[in-house]
């Protein structure tokens, strides 16, 4: 987000920032995405529509300490760009516990048939 945000407790102008989302994967953008959150098995929440995820920026005062943020589309060379990045780990993950289940199943199968 372009220009300068004005603190509407004390009129102090803001900077600019982002708030850390904590994953196992270390630290990544908050995000705001359209509808109600959807159970997903696999990881825990999913995203209806992944093209319209956009990255949250937050404004800090630097007097205060309030914190403003917004949702805003970012666009480069006017094409707006998605905050959604591809997850290739995700597959991996989930061949790699598939897997190892079938080589648990495979080792109980084998050890109950002698």
């Amino acid at each position: 987000m372009k220009g300068t945000v004005e603190c509407t407790k004390c009129r102090v102008q803001m900077e600019s920032g982002w708030v850390p989302d904590n994953t196992q994967r270390g630290l990544l953008r908050e995000n705001w995405c359209p509808g109600e959150p959807q159970p997903s098995f696999w990881t825990l929440l999913k995203v209806e529509n992944k093209d319209k995820v956009i990255p949250v920026t937050t404004f800090r005062c630097p007097s205060c300490g309030y914190l403003e943020s917004y949702a805003i589309p970012q666009s480069q060379n006017g094409v707006l760009v998605s905050a959604r990045s591809s997850r290739p780990w995700q597959l991996a993950a989930v061949l790699l516990g598939l897997v190892t289940v079938l080589i648990a199943l495979g080792v109980v199968l084998l050890t109950h048939a002698r």
